[in-house]
């Protein structure tokens, strides 16, 4: 199951040190790609004198630009064969002569950038372990959307696979499965499900997302139905009701009138409910809706007031599932894996009777995680080298922006390219030791700026991006509410409703002197589909939105009362030619940040790699990049 590499990198890699070591002095070296993952912002695109595009790519680039469609722009960076291109130019052909798509050729110093993103950037290509996508019960899939669909049935695949693995190499089962963060337990629930029958104990912080997910294990048929007396008042205060008539054969659903000294209910006059009864009916009807959604089973019957459960299976091993309401904090579980698994013992005391007690078992865990946010994909991590019990971990992170910072701020070269904002200070000064980076090749790294790899909130940010799937309409919407956005600032800064930006000394500064309008960033959020239909609706939506923001409401409602839809529309002609150039800039940014994210998977990888109770570890891609572009997990298996 182990790949041949231990790192999915391109073919010219055969030492994972060299490439680790080639990775970081790229990062930390080269001045461009640490303003384009950090040192950028898109809201300062239209405020800065001179502007952005201006100071932060060389002149020839931008004239090479100018020059080309902007789609033709993304495939040279994401899709064409440069090598031609390169080549041309070390021969020394004549750029006039040999052009490219109408005009001159790239400029030499564009590829050979675009040539080191590639050749450092992690490959995504997944091979399924069998042809097409494993198949999921309907009663499991249900709520799942395509892609989530596509990730658990590939997943839940690798991880079987991958406790078969540890059981051959460490000559022990896997006993029991721990979801880190599981959400809605779409994972768990199909690992407990036939083919698999695996122990799932899931850990959720949110009660309702525990909640729900226990409903949904009851239509999967992992749970029992709970036996609910529905309270009926008529039968409960009637005391001369008469036998019915015999059902008629084959009519198991006709009803007979309690008795009333059988109901346990209270028969006053009163309306008031069980205890239970009002979250079991809630229930009842969930679960009523999904059956007929599904079209598979109908309304649960009824019998004498009581929720019939469904008739257990006892051919097949079945799985199981726990739930732990808890908030993960460190990787630390061995209380709850002691608490959780355990078995029941029957013990005799000094008085002669007979007690049971619980005995932790010899648990063999594995921990997984579909998509865990920041750190909780770190305390996964840690979890292998913390606990006893637990022999291998599969770990998928997404989410990088919620990732703290373990080193303090990153350094750039002057001139500072971005505005302040409340994150960048408050992340860096959190010297969070559950942050980034996680090992010590990346703590001790020394380059130009000092020692340490230090990425920023921004940096970050951009990691989660997906290039590779852009298309041509989908990727001009997502330019144009970037240009939205950017273009919105610059009216706001027009109109005196924020500051104009200024060059920052410190960047990362916590002085309390500071701008108010720093510590409360001006934060618009999402919006309504039919709010970009124009930058006019844009504009509207977003100042009704912020007109509500409890600090700037008052200065965003004065300054742009009395704005016209012409004035609106004249911004749009005035900047539209700015798009492209927000367009270009926003291409490299994401298509650089590839690199970001390699840097964050390596660094948790090498974590692992430096652990001595560590036998083998590795990332791979487990599902399609197109349908899930998180798709690298990161594996550990204990010696």
């Amino acid at each position: 199951m182990r790949p041949s590499k231990p790192l999915p990198v391109p073919e010219e890699w055969t030492n994972p040190d060299a490439y680790v070591e080639a990775l970081l002095s790229f990062a930390t070296s080269s001045d461009l790609f640490r303003h384009l993952c950090g040192g950028v912002h898109m809201l300062d695109f239209l405020t800065r004198e001179p502007d952005l595009y201006t100071s932060l790519l060389p002149e020839h680039w931008r004239v090479f630009f100018d020059q080309h469609d902007l789609q033709d722009v993304i495939d040279l960076m994401l899709r064409d064969d440069i090598e031609p291109l390169l080549t041309a130019h070390k021969q020394g052909n004549d750029t006039e002569t040999q052009g490219w798509k109408g005009a001159g050729l790239p400029p030499l110093d564009l590829l050979e950038y675009i040539q080191q993103i590639r050749r450092l950037s992690l490959h995504r290509d997944f091979t399924p372990q069998e042809a097409g996508t494993p198949s999921i019960p309907r009663r499991i899939a249900v709520g799942m959307k395509v892609k989530k669909y596509h990730e658990v049935a590939h997943f839940s695949k690798y991880v079987d696979t991958l406790c078969n693995t540890v059981n051959k190499e460490r000559g022990e089962d896997i006993t029991h499965i721990v979801d880190f963060g599981s959400g809605q337990s779409y994972l768990g629930r199909t690992l407990a499900s036939p083919p698999y029958n695996r122990h799932i104990v899931a850990i959720e912080r949110k009660h309702q997302f525990i909640s729900g997910a226990n409903r949904m294990d009851i239509y999967a048929k992992l749970r029992e139905k709970k036996k609910v007396q529905l309270y009926n008042k008529k039968l409960a205060t009637c005391t001369t009701c008469e036998e019915p008539e015999a059902p008629a054969a084959g009519n198991s659903d006709s009803m007979r009138p309690r008795e009333p000294e059988t109901s346990n209910l209270d028969v006053d006059d009163s309306n008031e409910t069980p205890e239970d009864d009002e979250e079991s009916l809630t229930e009842i009807n969930i679960f009523r809706n999904i059956d007929i959604a599904q079209g598979e089973v109908g309304s649960p019957p009824a019998r004498n007031g009581v929720i019939e459960k469904p008739a257990a299976n006892t051919s097949t091993p079945r799985g199981a599932m726990d739930y732990i309401e808890h908030e993960i904090k460190d990787g630390y579980l061995e209380p709850i894996i002691e608490n959780v698994i355990a078995t029941p013992v029957a013990t005799i005391n000094p008085v002669g009777t007979t007690e049971r007690t619980e005995r932790p078992t010899d648990a063999r865990v594995m921990v997984v995680s579909l998509h865990s946010c920041g750190n909780l994909l770190h305390h996964g991590i840690r979890a292998l080298t913390l606990n006893p019990s637990v022999k291998a971990i599969a770990m998928i992170g997404c989410c990088y922006n919620l990732v703290t910072e373990r080193l303090g701020p990153a350094a750039f070269k002057l001139p500072v390219l971005r505005s302040m904002h409340a994150r960048l200070s408050q992340d860096a000064s959190a010297f969070d030791p559950h942050g980034f980076p996680m090992s010590k090749r990346l703590e001790d790294f020394e380059h130009g700026s000092g020692t340490g790899v230090k990425l920023n909130v921004t940096a970050r940010s951009m990691a989660v991006q997906a290039p590779y799937n852009w298309g041509r309409v989908d990727s001009d919407d997502f330019f144009t509410r970037h240009f939205y956005r950017s273009l919105l600032q610059r009216v706001l800064v027009d109109r005196k409703v924020i500051a104009k930006p200024g060059v920052p000394k410190d960047l990362y500064s916590n002085n309390p002197e500071d701008s108010e309008a720093i510590k409360n960033p001006l934060i618009v959020g999402s919006l309504r589909k039919s709010a970009f239909d124009s930058f006019t609706a844009y504009a509207r939506a977003a100042v009704a939105k912020l007109g509500r923001d409890p600090y700037f409401g008052p200065k965003v409602r004065d300054g742009m009362a009395n704005i016209s839809d012409e004035e609106l529309e004249r911004y749009v002609t005035e900047y539209w030619p700015a798009k492209k150039k927000l367009s270009v800039t926003w291409t490299l940014m994401s298509f650089s940040a590839a690199l970001v994210e390699a840097i964050i998977v390596v660094d948790r990888w090498q974590f692992l790699r430096e652990n001595d109770s560590v036998k083998d570890c590795w990332v791979e891609s487990v599902f399609d990049y197109g349908e899930s572009p998180r798709n690298l997990a990161v594996i550990g298996i204990k010696k």
